[in-house]
């Protein structure tokens, strides 16, 4: 039996995977971090970790005899003086510091791979929760709003290059928002004082960066999207089809698109072509 690491950040997502996981066949052990998950981990075998404990936490895998790890869940990432690193995270926060958090991921990943632990994305035990293509919820979006949205494609497209942003919000073709290091629930609060009333529909681009490595860190929506959206006065969402992962089964989504009058849409990267 294959023993598999979940390092759990915030949310349910971890639980899902845990479950599919063992369901799959695999000898779970999760890895909750402390002040971060969230979530119900009574059914599995856990040992809760700090963040910034890179070697301690790798020295836990070596002990249980790891053979794969799963990163899983929203992660805040405290101040310097709040994340005290050990020995190992010192040194690899020294590259983290002068690279984008792409970069930074995969020297993780790295790290552990030396000792034979091999990462895998999420998608693959939950690949039903990928973004599907096309029209989710709402109105089939006009010429207009498909301008619109390729707009917001080809910045995230550009800008993902420089390992920046993974949402932007457009508005009557002007971009009025781009998610930098606060993250796109507080880049959705921003845009509500920014969006003109009388400027017709506003949308919501999120993809996955150009050269993100979709097992480290792969982009996330669920229902707190929706309703951050909504509360922003964004009608329309659109979200790269199999690049981003679903935290909310999609029927809750769907219900929850219909209740607040929000149009969601799934995107091929090619729509900036």
């Amino acid at each position: 039996m294959t023993r598999l690491a979940i390092i759990a950040g915030k949310g349910q997502l971890p639980v899902e995977v845990a479950a599919a996981a063992t369901a799959g066949g695999f000898d779970v052990l999760i890895l909750p971090i402390n002040g971060q998950a969230d979530a119900d981990f009574t059914a599995y075998h856990t040992m809760p970790i700090r963040l910034g404990a890179i070697g301690e936490t790798r020295a836990i895998m070596v002990q249980h005899k790891i053979e794969k790890l799963v990163m899983v869940g929203k992660v805040s990432w405290p101040s310097m003086a709040a994340l005290r690193p050990d020995l190992d995270g010192v040194k690899l926060l020294g590259k983290m510091i002068t690279k984008g958090d792409d970069n930074a991921l995969r020297h993780v990943a790295t790290y552990f791979a030396e000792k034979g632990v091999e990462t895998m994305a999420v998608d693959t035990f939950l690949p039903h929760r990928r973004m599907p293509l096309g029209l989710v919820a709402g109105a089939k979006p006009d010429a207009q709003s498909m301008a619109m949205i390729g707009v917001g494609a080809a910045i995230l497209t550009a800008l993902g290059k420089h390992d920046v942003g993974q949402s932007v919000t457009v508005q009557n073709g002007r971009v009025i928002a781009i998610e930098a290091a606060e993250g796109s629930d507080a880049m959705i609060e921003r845009t509500t004082a920014l969006l003109d009333p009388d400027g017709g529909i506003a949308c919501l681009v999120k993809m996955r960066k150009s050269a993100q490595d979709s097992r480290l860190d792969m982009p996330v929506m669920g229902c707190n999207t929706i309703l951050s959206a909504a509360n922003a006065g964004l009608s329309l969402l659109a979200i790269e089809a199999d690049s981003v992962l679903l935290a909310d089964d999609i029927v809750a989504i769907k219900a929850l698109c219909k209740t607040h009058g929000v149009t969601l849409i799934g995107i091929d990267s090619s729509i900036t072509s």
